[in-house]
């Protein structure tokens, strides 16, 4: 869909053509292609999910600076081309904080907001420790040589374009915990996961880099000021992300309800999706 100050914004529908408008925004590295798994739920529900590509990703246009308070302008303009007056808006993973970016932004738009495994803020040093090695690796990297780390995404695009062998895929599953192999370890939902980390690499690893910049820095809005009801959602077996850095944010979040399920980072969308988006649902906006 073109945008009036110019370039595009791609978008993916899922659920009932028809029903309330859910905004859903996609984690890091991902794409639209992640709100898949959220078809047959939300149609059950009664509700359209609209899932955005960000600048630079999919076949969104790459709109110069990207941060968390440069989206919501973006949603504006599609949810209201779209004809959704107000929504309700998701994120998954490294789509929280965008999500929670919409809600500060928006209040005159978004009726609830809910995160699921959301990426925290970067507040300080004990906040790092908390993630998982992988991105404590990756967020050293970048700390010291951001160019090596760009230079380093680039055999993971090449590989995520030939897709390997299911069997193949499956054994990679081993390294996860107990809950996130038993999500991604079943074909059928390796296949509805797969297909966000493959869109995000047909970006290149620049568009990705730039995509994971946001998450380095401070966020540029306070929590504390967000005045419609969110819901965070988070799994006490998610090694990404240690639940207690979720719990912390949401305390900070004026009436925000925090859950925590006995879940992997993987399996909490995967497996909680109809008690998530019947949480969200149910919000009501204070008086």
């Amino acid at each position: 869909m073109p945008l009036c100050g110019g370039g595009r914004v791609s978008y993916r529908e899922y659920g009932h053509p028809e029903g309330d408008p859910l905004l859903f925004v996609h984690g890091w590295p991902g794409c639209s292609a992640q709100a898949q798994s959220l078809h047959g739920p939300a149609g059950r529900r009664n509700l359209r999910v609209i899932s955005v590509d960000r600048p630079g990703m999919g076949r969104t246009s790459r709109m110069g600076d990207t941060g968390f308070l440069h989206l919501p302008p973006l949603l504006d303009e599609l949810m209201e081309m779209l004809g959704c007056g107000d929504w309700y808006v998701m994120g998954v993973s490294g789509g929280g904080p965008y999500a929670l970016a919409a809600a500060w932004a928006l209040p005159h738009r978004v009726r609830a907001a809910l995160v699921c495994c959301g990426a925290p803020p970067l507040e300080n040093a004990e906040a790092r420790r908390r993630f998982s090695p992988a991105y404590r690796a990756l967020l050293g990297i970048n700390d010291v040589a951001p160019s090596l780390l760009r230079w380093m995404l680039v055999p993971v695009v090449w590989a995520a374009r030939i897709r390997p062998p299911w069997p193949v895929m499956k054994l990679l599953c081993v390294v996860l915990g107990k809950r996130d192999r038993m999500a991604l370890g079943e074909r059928g939902r390796f296949d509805l996961f797969y297909p966000s980390f493959a869109g995000a690499m047909k970006a290149g690893a620049g568009a990705v880099y730039r995509d994971g910049q946001p998450y380095t820095q401070p966020w540029p809005f306070a929590v504390d000021e967000i005045r419609v009801p969110v819901r965070v959602w988070h799994g006490s077996r998610d090694t990404n992300f240690h639940y207690s850095l979720a719990q912390k944010l949401a305390t900070r979040i004026p009436g925000a309800v925090f859950h925590l399920r006995e879940e992997g980072h993987y399996s909490l969308p995967a497996f909680r999706a109809e008690e998530m988006l019947d949480d969200l649902m149910a919000c009501r906006a204070p008086a």
